[in-house]
């Protein structure tokens, strides 16, 4: 991996497919009035077409953009590892190319890195209102109670767009083309990770869960993604945790299908 900017900034990671009418609305959605502390890295995964032909060296807003490009489409996960990879600073902030950041999400979390020790940060979503509130629960009433990577194992409390980490050598795995964003907390997150939720909606998510368009559609799809992902468990953690959190886990992600099944969410 490249040598880490010491000065605390944000990269920003973009992976895109086939989508050029969205994309720059996202990229251009970025801003800060630091903008050398800030760099959005836009990853062309394998697109049929040019994608970054139009993309410029710098947002509406001033903020350096880095353009790659993987001439085989390994799915968001693979993007995600490459921008994590080219990445220059200490900081990833992950958001997909039809969402978007709030005007002021970029200096609210520069300035919370300032003062907070954190590996991981998330907050509200407008558009993802049901895991906002979750989010903001579990922080405010049970975070000593019951620990992120537990609740992981159970549930995923973090929308990709509002997801910020330290940069450290761990990748997502590039197989998963559903839940690949659990997948990678999974990886990710241990006991010693740092957490801060702020209850703030600072992305924006347009499209909703299930709406024509997105992997998400195909609900058995990610709920299959969902067990796949609890599988890392016996990969990053001893036997006896591994077995305890994926049989918790196995059990809340079985009421999550019966829940599916009584409210006929599986299609065609």
């Amino acid at each position: 991996m490249n040598k880490v900017n010491n000065n605390i900034g944000i990269s920003v990671v973009i992976p895109a497919f086939n989508r050029v009418d969205l994309l720059s609305r996202a990229y251009d959605s970025v801003f800060s009035i630091n903008p050398e502390r800030v760099e959005i890295i836009v990853i062309d995964d394998g697109s049929d077409i040019n994608i970054l032909e139009n993309v410029p060296n710098f947002n509406k807003n001033g903020i350096l953009i880095r353009k790659y490009r993987k001439y085989k489409n390994s799915g968001a996960q693979g993007a995600r590892n490459m921008g994590i990879r080219r990445a220059r600073f200490a900081y990833i902030a992950f958001l997909d190319s039809d969402d978007a950041f709030s005007q002021s999400k970029i200096d609210i979390i520069l300035n919370i890195l300032q003062k907070e020790s954190c590996d991981l940060i998330f907050h509200g979503v407008e558009g993802a209102s049901k895991y906002s509130v979750l989010g903001n629960f579990w922080y405010s009433k049970l975070k000593r109670i019951i620990p992120l990577h537990w609740l992981i194992c159970i549930f995923n409390p973090v929308v990709t767009p509002s997801l910020i980490i330290r940069r450290m050598n761990k990748l997502g795995v590039e197989k998963f083309r559903f839940s690949e964003d659990w997948a990678y907390l999974i990886r990710y997150v241990t006991s010693q990770t740092r957490v801060f939720y702020l209850n703030e909606n600072l992305s924006i998510v347009f499209r909703s869960q299930g709406e024509d368009g997105g992997l998400s559609r195909n609900v058995w799809k990610m709920r299959q993604g969902e067990f796949e992902a609890r599988r890392l468990l016996f990969r990053e953690f001893s036997l006896p945790i591994a077995i305890i959190k994926f049989g918790l886990g196995g059990f809340f992600g079985s009421l999550r299908v019966i829940n599916d099944l009584i409210k006929r969410r599986y299609r065609a």
